[in-house]
């Protein structure tokens, strides 16, 4: 497969051939008209000097001697009824027939007012005459005063510019081969990089990093090349970690219940304590499916296979019927509300959801006749603030509680029910922060826009 490197050289210097080329020709053929027009304009300025010396013979002869001796030329007049009254044949011997011909069909054109200028091709430097035939006034009668000069000086210098075009074509089609090779090689250098970085992360390297400033797209695609890295990388991290920490999770309950159940089945149990055992292993089983069904429920929201149904929905209505419905689990602890009745649309189930899992993981860590304070508020935003005086969590490990499973290891902090909040929150159009200091308590702060 041919690189994007030969492809740019062969079309850059292909296009830069093309243009040299058209640009030689056009060169050449503008300097082959600039040379005629400068002939023409030449001769008839000779002609009208002829012109102006009719009356007088004598000075008419030395002009046309003069005439004849600057341009190499040979010249002839002819009166208004085809006689030739003068002529100057003393130079360019050989081409006489020619130059007979030439008059013989041009003279009565010119007779009758016209300028004819020709050669013989319809290339100057092709020609080896050319020809002026000027009509001339001389008390109220036509003459036809005829030029010819030999092509050959004109010939040679357009010869001899032609050939510098040609060595200059040369020169800069060599320019414009280095000159594409370096430029391809600008251009694909970047390229490549990028293509070798993608390779490598292709093959599981997220540490790839791209230092490209080039100031265009390539730079941008370079900058999201790094940004898709680091998210892999990251990704990547919270699969391993994922993994570890799933893998912890369901070690512990299933070492109980493998334990409890080989002691019943092992029969060591005695007969009052196994309904213990039994209401053990049914209580670590439920705790395997709620870390299934959570896990389960996280996953579906962040892939967005769910349907919210979003309505109307009081806040404080609703802040007061999972308060109700907490009360179970809240043991002597004060839950308080404070606000006003505010709408805002929303659905409710998930919205109860992610409320119930912040209040289930203040209540944990809250002292059995702690307090905790619920209040809402409409100001600038939607305002939900949850505020515990529990035990509190410490500020390293405060970016990491909304993130899978994360545990402060002491404390066991975390876990699914706050990534599981975070999430419902964000498909409300919102954000939750946390605030907390050891000792003093934790809290939480939502906010919809």
């Amino acid at each position: 497969m041919r690189g994007i490197r030969y492809k740019l050289i062969v079309y850059t210097s292909l296009l830069m051939i093309i243009l040299l080329v058209f640009n030689v020709l056009l060169q050449s053929n503008i300097l082959n008209r600039y040379y005629s027009n400068t002939e023409r304009d030449k001769l008839i300025s000779y002609a009208q000097v002829i012109e102006k010396n009719l009356i007088n013979q004598d000075k008419l002869t030395s002009e046309i001697e003069r005439i004849s001796s600057t341009l190499n030329a040979r010249v002839s007049i002819y009166d208004s009824n085809g006689d030739i009254v003068f002529k100057e044949y003393s130079h360019m011997m050989g081409m006489t027939g020619k130059i007979m011909n030439i008059e013989k069909n041009y003279l009565s054109s010119v007779l009758d007012g016209q300028i004819i200028y020709r050669t013989d091709e319809m290339m100057l430097r092709q020609s080896k005459i050319i020809s002026l035939g000027y009509p001339a006034k001389l008390n109220g009668n036509i003459f036809a005063i005829f030029i010819h000069i030999p092509t050959v000086e004109i010939n040679n210098a357009v010869s001899n510019i032609s050939k510098q075009f040609t060595y200059l074509l040369f020169v800069a089609i060599l320019i414009s081969f280095v000159g594409a090779y370096f430029i391809s090689n600008k251009f694909t250098k970047p390229i490549i990089e990028i293509n070798d970085a993608a390779k490598k992360i292709s093959r599981g390297d997220y540490s790839i990093r791209l230092n490209i400033n080039t100031n265009d797209e390539i730079e941008e695609l370079s900058k999201t090349i790094n940004s898709m890295a680091e998210n892999l990388s990251k990704t990547e991290k919270l699969r391993r970690d994922f993994i570890a920490n799933v893998t912890h999770e369901f070690r512990t309950p299933l070492g109980i219940i493998k334990g409890y159940a080989e002691a019943l089945y092992d029969d060591i149990v005695p007969i009052e304590e196994r309904k213990e055992y039994i209401k053990d292993i049914i209580e670590e089983v439920e705790r395997l499916n709620k870390l299934v069904n959570e896990n389960l429920e996280l996953s579906k929201i962040e892939s967005g296979n769910i349907n919210l149904k979003f309505e109307e929905v009081n806040l404080y209505a609703l802040l007061s019927d999972i308060v109700d419905k907490i009360k179970i689990i809240k043991g002597n602890r004060i839950i308080l509300i404070n606000g006003n009745d505010i709408l805002m649309k929303a659905d409710r189930y998930y919205l109860e959801m992610a409320i119930l899992n912040i209040l289930s993981n203040c209540i944990k860590h809250t002292k059995d006749d702690g307090l905790i304070e619920i209040s809402i508020s409409n100001e600038e935003k939607i305002t939900i603030t949850i505020k515990d005086n529990g035990e509190g969590i410490e500020e390293k490990h405060l970016p990491f509680i909304f993130e899978r499973f994360y545990r402060v290891k002491e404390k066991g902090i975390g876990g699914l029910g706050l990534s599981i909040a975070k999430e419902i929150i964000k498909l409300h159009n919102g954000n939750i922060q946390v605030k907390s200091k050891i000792g003093e308590g934790t809290t939480f702060i939502i906010q919809f826009k």
